[in-house]
């Protein structure tokens, strides 16, 4: 567990830990997708000066690519602070940052610019004390258009809700455990979104490739379809278009038109 390093004039007001059983407790209504991402225990620690308020909570998750995840889904469009030495993205109100398992959210309560040079002093020894290494993307993505600070990560049907509706539940089987990887790419002015995922077999592949088929959102259009692709259009005319290839899956929305035949 990193420890907050001295800071002279402050103090540590409380501390309190939460693990999974209570993380609802702490961030109700947002838990669910730290669970769905893997998570281990929180801790929280409030720190004081006089009238001044911050706080470090600390999320440890199940594995590098959990914490990278949630860093993804919480900070869409990353704005590094000048300085820090780990991945991060914040402001004067707030420093969110990712390192091995854990992320780790820097609360400047009252938005103080003199504080920074303390959130970037929290941020940086954290980074001495967790080791790194580096990430690869549970399946490849295509490079060629790829918006670049696009790609985000989903183990479940929480993390997948903002980027699409392909229907209700976990619909495409990631249990938790199958890695979605979600890009956006742009060409001729028009921009789409890949959800691709790559399961452990061929079996566990044609399984979610059936289950999208059966539980297609009902407000979706299917134009055509087979034992391995999948065609489909949305209420605003969109269409969508998934491909079964060995253990691959791989589906594009927002897809303006459909290509010539």
């Amino acid at each position: 567990m990193p420890t907050i390093p001295p800071l002279p004039g402050w103090q540590v007001e409380s501390r309190k830990t939460y693990s999974a059983e209570n993380l609802y407790g702490y961030i109700d209504g947002g838990a669910e997708l730290f669970l769905e991402f893997g998570f281990k225990e929180l801790r929280v620690i409030r720190l004081t000066r006089k009238k001044a308020q911050l706080s470090v909570d600390m999320y440890r998750m199940t594995e590098p690519l959990a914490a990278l995840g949630i860093y993804l889904a919480k900070c869409a469009s990353e704005t590094p602070m000048a300085g820090v030495i780990p991945r991060n993205s914040g402001d004067r109100y707030q420093l969110a940052v990712v390192r091995g398992c854990w992320f780790i959210f820097i609360n400047n309560f009252d938005g103080n610019k003199k504080h920074i040079p303390l959130m970037r002093k929290l941020a940086n020894s954290f980074t001495s004390q967790i080791k790194g290494q580096a990430l690869a993307w549970p399946c490849p993505l295509p490079e060629k258009n790829l918006v670049q600070g696009s790609v985000r990560l989903a183990r479940g049907p929480v993390a997948l809700q903002p980027v699409y509706t392909l229907g209700e539940g976990d619909i495409l089987l990631l249990n938790r455990k199958n890695w979605a990887v979600v890009a956006d790419y742009r060409a001729n002015g028009k921009t789409e979104t890949l959800i691709r995922v790559s399961y452990t077999d061929n079996k566990s592949s044609s399984a979610a490739f059936t289950s999208l088929l059966e539980n297609l959102d009902p407000y979706l259009k299917v134009i055509q379809k087979d034992k391995t692709s999948l065609v489909f259009q949305d209420y605003e005319g969109q269409y969508g278009i998934a491909c079964l290839s060995g253990s691959l899956l791989s589906i594009r929305v927002h897809v303006p038109s459909l290509p010539a035949t």
